[in-house]
């Protein structure tokens, strides 16, 4: 159990994976005290600092005070830097900072997908495909100067596995959950054996276990 001077903290977000994942597994693998708030939608919109979410709250073991800070990629960095997640050494984080943006385009490509038929849907699909196929080829070759042991980088997880896992299980879960849809499938398709393996350490982590046998999300590497 997290000690009684650590921070506590509310991850406020809707009841999805969505862009707050990562978030879920940087505070699941802080092993701190945390909980999660799905606010009626749009009723609780004015009640956010800029009128959507995530939203993270964090309340200090000692002195009661809170810190509120909103947009997700603000809160993953800022949890990923409390606790160790991310180097103190700068240009060593903005590799993991410029890595993790990558893997946030695949998330968009994924999401324009949905916008457009016909032609012009096939036109974002194949943007999408592009953009999975370089972010495989970027993240197996650093897999693979590392060791290939299932970590990007040393020997435990770092802010780019989670930014990794949380990725695959939101295109899943936003796919209905099954790898027959068109943009999730291409994912199990192309999957290497790098990414495969980072996958597999994450998922039989046991910092991890709770938020993922909870969320029971199809695993990509089972059904790949």
């Amino acid at each position: 159990m997290p000690a009684s001077n650590t921070p506590s903290y509310v991850l406020r977000y809707f009841a999805a994976t969505g862009i707050a994942e990562t978030s879920r597994l940087l505070l699941t693998a802080s092993n701190v005290d945390w909980t999660e708030e799905h606010p009626e939608w749009p009723q609780a919109k004015a009640d956010q600092p800029f009128g959507r979410l995530p939203v993270l709250l964090e309340s200090d073991g000692s002195s009661g005070s809170e810190y509120v800070l909103s947009e997700s990629p603000t809160i993953e960095r800022y949890l990923a830097r409390k606790h160790g997640f991310i180097p103190n050494d700068l240009q060593l984080a903005s590799r993991q900072e410029e890595i993790r943006d990558q893997q946030r385009d695949v998330f968009q490509a994924f999401l324009n997908v949905r916008k457009f038929e016909g032609e012009a849907k096939q036109e974002a699909l194949k943007a999408y495909h592009n953009l999975v196929d370089k972010m495989f080829e970027v993240h197996s070759r650093i897999l693979r100067e590392n060791g290939n042991n299932g970590f990007h980088f040393g020997n435990d997880i770092s802010f780019v596995d989670l930014g990794a896992l949380a990725l695959v299980r939101t295109i899943i879960d936003m796919d209905g959950g099954k790898l027959e849809q068109e943009r999730s499938k291409y994912l199990a398709e192309n999957l290497t054996p790098e990414f495969k393996k980072l996958v597999e350490t994450l998922e039989s982590n046991p910092k991890l276990q709770a938020h993922i046998s909870e969320t029971k999300i199809l695993s990509l590497v089972s059904s790949a």
